[in-house]
């Protein structure tokens, strides 16, 4: 074997004792000098999957940090394929899915073994790293760019009504789906929607794949999902790690803290059953509540009362919803499909990337079941949801819905004391005028349901009045 190719291996075992689950553990190495790609294989005893339900045996995630550090919000963060890969490569230009591609500079790393679950047992591991050693003068002496937040006009035809539709949490073969970004794009664009943000988990390389692509026409939103063993949380606007090693309350709120200081906005995505839920329930910071994720039979009713409650507390916090799409080719038996719900955002100005993130900051958006409707509309004189408006100094709050695509749908508005107003909706579309008691509540919002003998299944949801 000559110089140029010369490959050199390493071996780093352990044994992981029970105790040790749910947490995290550093295994550092040495890179050396001179390489021009690292690849890396592991395997461990007893492996069974992720889902929580199965247990008994190991599951081990893994991840990289490179010379910059490892310790908490440090920067030197590479990849994460949580337990979705055994083997995984980084080189200056191209790395596997999940891993970002940049500089191997000599020093000292870390695998990062995430201990999901350890077997009564414990857990026996073996991380195999292999080192090509070539000419690094040759390696490009940066990493290659991402996809960042742009105020520059979207590529798409400008909607006359301000409305523009599309998703905000799916995912790619960068975490644990199985569909390249441009095959979610293509998917995105076949629904007609507007604008898409992909979140893959604890992942960064698909803002490069993203960059790599001739601009599509749909308005492209970089953001990623936070994965963390007590919850998941979305960053929209993100191109930069933000660490998921929260097992704590302060941990996780300085891991917030750090995103918002970003300025990202922030979501506490899915808290309900399977969701996973929000085991650190005080923690605080987050801008949004995901409170419909997937089809909304899937627990999303424990997801709204987790909003709801924040609201009646007086926390002001914009519902957002998506698929959480994670496969294109499995099938019609696939539950969590693109565009279910959708997002529709206000944006009477030129829509951009950031003017869109914008506009759902101010909570200037709604929920809808499919991409072509239901959809609902909620306002109060020249107030939209998400305004706040002065509580009426005596009788009832005047308020106006639009509801397009709800025939035989009810409508509900709600308070923190519950239903106020419920009528069943005849025609397509429809503008009804309400006055409603607000009483003492911080906000009023509105839904469309559809009744299937005693179940009823949310249709359309709208973000709130604040009521100061």
């Amino acid at each position: 074997m000559n110089e140029a190719s010369a490959v050199t291996e390493r071996v780093l075992e352990g044994w992981i004792p029970p105790s040790q689950a749910g947490t995290y553990d550093l295994v550092p190495f040495e890179m050396p000098p001179g390489v021009v790609r690292l690849d890396v294989a592991y395997e461990y005893s007893d492996p069974i999957g992720s889902d929580p339900q199965l247990i008994g045996g190991n599951t081990i995630d893994i991840g990289i940090f490179d010379e910059r550090g490892a310790d908490f919000l440090a920067s030197g963060f590479r990849g994460w394929s949580g337990s979705a890969r055994s083997v995984f490569f980084i080189a200056p230009d191209a790395a596997t899915p999940a891993y970002l591609a940049g500089p191997l500079h000599p020093g000292a790393w870390h695998i990062l073994l995430g201990l999901y679950k350890v077997a009564p047992e414990g857990c026996h591991y073996r991380v195999t790293l292999r080192f090509t050693h070539g000419d690094e003068t040759s390696a490009p002496p940066a990493d290659p760019p991402r996809l960042r937040l742009t105020r520059d006009p979207a590529p798409i035809a400008r909607r006359a009504d301000g409305w523009y539709r599309g998703e905000l949490h799916c995912h790619t073969e960068h975490s644990d789906g199985d569909s390249a970004v441009s095959e979610v794009i293509d998917a995105a664009l076949a629904l007609g929607l507007d604008f898409l943000a992909i979140t893959d988990h604890n992942s960064l390389s698909h803002l490069q794949a993203i960059a790599a692509l001739a601009p599509p026409p749909i308005a492209l939103i970089p953001g990623f999902e936070v994965t963390t063993y007590k919850g998941h949380w979305n960053v929209w606007g993100a191109s930069d790690w933000i660490d998921f090693r929260t097992l704590t309350t302060p941990a996780l709120n300085a891991a917030i803290d750090q995103a918002v200081q970003r300025g990202y906005l922030v979501s506490c995505n899915h808290p309900r059953t399977y969701g996973p839920p929000w085991e650190l329930a005080d923690a605080r910071g987050y801008h949004c509540v995901e409170v419909w994720n997937g089809p909304w039979q899937l627990f999303n009713s424990e997801a709204l009362a987790f909003w709801e409650d924040r609201l009646r507390q007086g926390a002001r916090l914009v519902a957002v919803g998506g698929s959480d799409a994670h496969r294109l080719h499995t099938g019609p038996e696939e539950i969590a499909r693109i565009g279910t719900p959708t997002m529709w955002i206000y944006c009477p100005g030129t829509p951009s990337p950031a003017a869109l993130l914008d506009a759902r900051r101010a909570g200037h958006a709604t929920i809808s079941a499919r991409p072509e409707g239901p959809r609902l509309i909620l306002r109060s004189g020249d107030a939209l949801m998400g305004d706040t408006i002065a509580r009426p100094p005596a009788g009832p709050l005047p308020l106006a819905l639009e509801a397009r695509g709800a025939d035989g749908l009810t409508l509900q508005v709600i308070t923190a004391q519950g239903c106020a107003a419920e009528q069943t909706l005849r025609g397509e579309d429809a503008r009804i005028e309400l006055a409603i008691d607000v009483g003492a509540s911080p906000y009023v919002r509105a839904q469309l349901l559809a009744s299937d003998g005693n179940i009823a299944e949310m249709r359309a949801l709208t973000n709130p009045l604040y009521l100061k």
